[in-house]
């Protein structure tokens, strides 16, 4: 914790430092037109003595240097742009007055808003498991249960202001760190374990659906299929503790080998052990797992067998009758019930009666395993079954056979016929089980890997080698990459020094490392990034960049350039920005980024109501178009329009055609097996379609729904914030939430009109309620509709925009958003690098944005163009 209590009050000098080299130039007088200005419009509602809205304009001076004043006069700013204020009802400047206020205050805020000043920013969850496995080659690291959940501010979990470190997370850090280091350095192996000795009868093994089954004392096996859950066995009490050789001994005969004519009388029947990892699914295959014996079984009587082999720390023997002819195979498990069926006209006609109900096949489901032997049986023991419709031409005994050989077949029917082998052979029996060690200790898996993680962070002590120079050695590996930089020597001094206190104190040089680990991955120089003031260096500079576009620390070649200090250089960071810019599916920073900025993570909590039908997969497809759209316009550095009205998209026919209600042009459906239905592609769609862009895609329409129902106001909002860029107030808190009529008596608008007549609620409704309803022809799932539910009566899509164009419907949204792509371009370049830089784009950082968007513009407004200029900006270089 000392760590992180020096990091802390470091920072907080670093940032008064930044603060008062700012806070230099005092008070700036308000000329008199502006002060004439505030008097005539404003001041009769924000003097010293009104202060509505907690705001007071009474001002001659002002002290820019304070950043409470510049966040007043930049909403003052705003709300003078959108006409907000002053109220409708009140006296207007004329256009003049307007000017000279706003060319005032831009001014101002241009001149005394400094670039950068993200606060002290730590690693995202996501950011921190990734350098894990990064650093120490550990692919399959997460984060226990229970660590806690970044906070959400502004919309990103990775802005400085949300990433608080609180003492949960601390000991999580702690907790963490603890357990990377005993994986490099676990407490030390006992040398001789001692020899220990397990036994297992039948009871204690398992048994799984169809897999095995004890009768007169013994388990017996009948199948060799792939799955373990129906062809294997395996102890349920015995984990081996230390990795090594052991002695097996099973007791093992077979049972009737020659019943039904499978196996003839010289024939073995071959017993496979093989190693299971206990913590294994039991939906494994059997070729998880790691061979070691096979055993030719050939007496009716317990035989006894013994080997030895290697099992390691945390495996259990696994048992499989490897050559018997039942395999849950679809392509031969027909064979097994046409084979009895010819012998025998009864058990044929109980099979047909225990699978058909009337005309069709019963629920297989029902039937699986005991209870459809059961089932067989009791139709064999009625004295009336009818033996008629036992024939290989009855139309439901053909359907029968097509089943069987299918995948549910195989496991519902092909459980069922397993009973039968269990009951009357051929099987396996396994008697008794004996496991004896170790009697040798051997390196494992986890060993092994250990072995090659030290040799990795150059842990591994040398011949003749100190302790010492083994924890200075590691320290000097490992530091520039957990620090994401070169540290100096008194840095690389300091943690030599604790495993030098550690080792004098009697500890062994693995103890040693241990907390030498532990104390570097708990350092803020690990767990926080970028801490000097004013324009990244180098290292800092592949930090932003490569967590930016990668959600990983730098690798190698990042980190060369930056030791080099190539990658200030403009051309040689835009070069690198391009490595690392994604280039296939999937994309991690496209996947976190949209699923941040456009909502999309919220389709997990999502349920859309059942009267939609909208199944989970569909959820899934429609999450993977809105990313896969984005992906694309990356790749293909497409013009910033086709956001809005593009002349593709990305799905499976099967569902463009049931929710969007079209079919792409060039396809044939009627020619197309289901595979070809359900392959995710690229698909062309038409200009100007009412699903083409993020604004109609269905992913997007679900985000700014519940699943149940719409809100033209949600939606309005989030198109307000996430599409056009601009903050939405909060609600005054004496009016209450807008609440659907569930009884379906009024339309949404009649619903809003009533609740926004209320002055305080109409100046921000008139912007946000027209976007909302020209999206309310999507329904919460995104299809398109024409009715309001429950109401017989038309969507009214039609509204007036903040600029007075008037609107009918997403489609003439959408074509005023082309003509209006900066704002558009505004909005999303200041998201991706509030998503960048973990603060949000202050005034002159979004003037900055501005002409470099008109730069773009000017180059062909596409859309990679502008992610490398925003890369390659004093807002993206500097903290």
């Amino acid at each position: 914790m000392r760590f992180i209590f020096c990091f802390l009050l470091a920072a907080s000098t670093v940032f008064a430092d930044e603060r008062a080299a700012v806070e230099t130039k005092g008070d700036t007088d308000v000329p008199d037109v502006v002060v004439e200005y505030l008097s005539n419009y404003c001041l009769d509602c924000h003097d010293g003595d009104s202060e509505k809205g907690d705001v007071n304009l009474d001002f001659t001076t002002v002290d820019w240097t304070k950043k409470e004043n510049r966040s007043l006069w930049e909403e003052v700013l705003r709300v003078t742009n959108q006409n907000l204020m002053p109220p409708e009802k009140k006296d207007q400047p004329g256009a003049d007055e307007k000017v000279e206020l706003k060319s005032w205050i831009d001014r101002q805020l241009l001149a005394n808003t400094p670039i950068g000043g993200t606060l002290p920013r730590r690693l995202t969850k996501t950011e921190y498991e990734n350098s894990i496995r990064q650093l120490f080659n550990l692919p399959e690291f997460k984060v226990p249960a229970g660590f806690p959940k970044d906070s959400v501010v502004h919309g990103f979990n990775n802005l400085g202001e949300g990433l608080v470190l609180s003492p949960p997370l601390m000991a999580s850090y702690t907790d963490v760190a603890s357990k990377v280091a005993e994986e490099l350095f676990p407490p030390a192996r006992k040398t001789d374990p001692g020899s220990r000795t397990w036994t297992a009868g039948p009871e204690d093994l398992v048994l799984s659906f169809s897999a095995a089954s004890i009768h007169k004392g013994a388990l017996r096996l009948v199948s060799h299929g792939e799955d373990i859950m129906r062809s294997c066995t395996w102890p349920s009490r015995i984990e081996i503790p230390y990795s090594g050789i052991y002695r097996l001994t099973v007791d093992v005969s077979t049972f009737r080998k020659e019943a039904y004519g499978w196996l003839k009388k010289d024939d073995d029947m071959v017993l496979e052990i093989r190693a299971r990892r206990v913590d294994a699914s039991n939906r494994s295959k059997i070729d998880a797992f790691r061979f070691l014996q096979e055993i030719r079984v050939t007496t009716d009587s317990p035989k006894k067998y013994t080997f030895e082999a290697e099992l390691y720390k945390g495996e259990t023997p696994i048992f499989r009758w490897a050559n018997a002819p039942l395999g849950h195979d679809p392509k031969t498990q027909p064979d097994h019930f046409k084979y009895r069926f010819k012998k025998n006209k009864r058990y044929f006609a109980a099979w047909r009666a225990a699978t058909t109900v009337g005309e069709r096949l019963r629920n297989t489901g029902s039937l699986r395993g005991k209870n459809g032997w059961d089932a067989v049986q009791r139709h064999l023991a009625d004295p009336d079954l009818d033996l008629s419709r036992a024939s290989m031409e009855d139309p439901l005994v053909k359907k029968l056979f097509a089943f069987l050989g299918s995948v549910s077949g195989r496991n519902n029917l092909g459980d069922t016929i397993a009973c039968d082998y269990h009951e009357n052979g051929p099987c396996l029996e396994i008697h008794h089980l004996k496991l004896e060690g170790p009697l040798k200790l051997i390196d494992g898996p986890g060993e092994k890997r250990r072995h090659k993680l030290r040799e990795r962070i150059q842990a591994a002590a040398k011949p003749g080698e100190s302790p010492e120079q083994t924890a200075r050695r590691m320290v000097a590996y490992l530091l520039p990459r957990v620090f994401r930089r070169n540290p100096d020597a008194e840095v690389i001094d300091s943690y030599v020094a604790i495993a030098e206190e550690h080792l004098a104190e009697g500890n062994s040089p693995d103890e040693a490392l241990n907390l030498v680990l532990r104390s570097i991955l708990i350092s803020p120089r690990f767990l926080y990034r970028a801490f000097t003031p004013g324009e990244l260096d180098s290292s800092d500079l592949a930090t932003r960049l490569a967590f930016f576009l990668t959600l990983h620390p730098p690798t190698s070649t990042t980190t060369h350039l930056a030791w080099s200090g190539e990658l200030t250089d403009s051309a040689k960071l835009r070069e690198e920005a391009l490595r690392l810019l994604p280039k296939k599916w999937p994309s991690t920073f496209v996947t976190d980024f949209a699923g941040q900025w456009l909502g999309l993570n919220q389709l997990a909590e999502i349920m859309p109501d059942a009267g939609f039908r909208f199944s989970d997969e569909e959820t899934a497809i429609a999450r993977r178009e809105s990313e896969r759209f984005i992906l694309e316009m990356l790749i293909s550095n497409r013009p910033m329009e086709d956001f809005i009205d593009p002349n593709f998209t990305f799905s499976t026919l099967e569902f463009v055609r049931r929710n969007y209600r079209f079919t792409p042009e060039g396809f044939d459906v009627k020619k197309l097996d289901n595979t070809e239905k359900n392959r995710f592609r690229k698909l062309p769609m038409p200009r100007n379609h009412k699903h083409g862009g993020l604004l109609g895609q269905s992913a997007v329409m679900m985000a700014t729904a519940n699943g149940v129902d719409t809100q033209p106001v949600l939606r309005g909002a989030w198109v307000y914030e996430n599409i056009l860029g601009q903050p939405v107030p909060e609600p005054p808190n004496d009016v209450p939430a807008l609440t659907p009529d569930t009884r379906g008596a009024t339309t949404p608008r009649e619903l809003l009109a009533a609740h926004t007549t209320d002055v305080s609620c109409a100046g921000c409704h008139r912007l946000i309620d027209p976007l909302g309803f020209a999206l309310e022809n999507f329904d919460p799932v995104g299809r398109w509709r024409s009715e309001w539910p429950n109401t017989g009566k038309a969507v009214d899509s039609t509204g007036v925009l903040p600029d007075g164009t008037k609107i009918n419907g997403s489609a003439d949204l959408k074509k005023w958003m082309v003509e209006n792509i900066d704002i558009f371009s505004q909005c999303l370049s200041e998201k991706l690098l509030t998503y960048a830089t973990g603060r949000v784009p202050n005034y002159a950082e979004r003037h900055e944005i501005a002409e470099i968007i008109q730069q773009n513009k000017a180059k062909g407004n596409r859309f990679r163009d502008l992610l490398l200029d925003l890369i390659d900006s004093r807002t993206f270089r500097t903290k």
